[in-house]
């Protein structure tokens, strides 16, 4: 810390500013993630649908 209060009050608002940066980079960084995931849990979603949608067409042409 500083020699004086103004010194250590200035040194406190440098860290606190270089804190929040952090923090909204690692927000920014959570929420491209949170997207990627989503996206690939959407894909998996229609690879699932489309096989059920195979799977019932097949059950039903094996019953006719």
């Amino acid at each position: 810390m500083g020699e004086n209060a103004r010194q250590t009050v200035v040194e406190i608002e440098a860290t606190r500013d270089e804190l929040a940066r952090k923090v909204d980079d690692l927000v920014d960084r959570a929420k491209v993630e949170a997207i990627e995931v989503g996206k690939k849990l959407f894909v998996v979603g229609l690879a699932v649908t489309a096989v059920l949608v195979v799977g019932f067409i097949a059950k039903r042409r094996v019953r006719s």
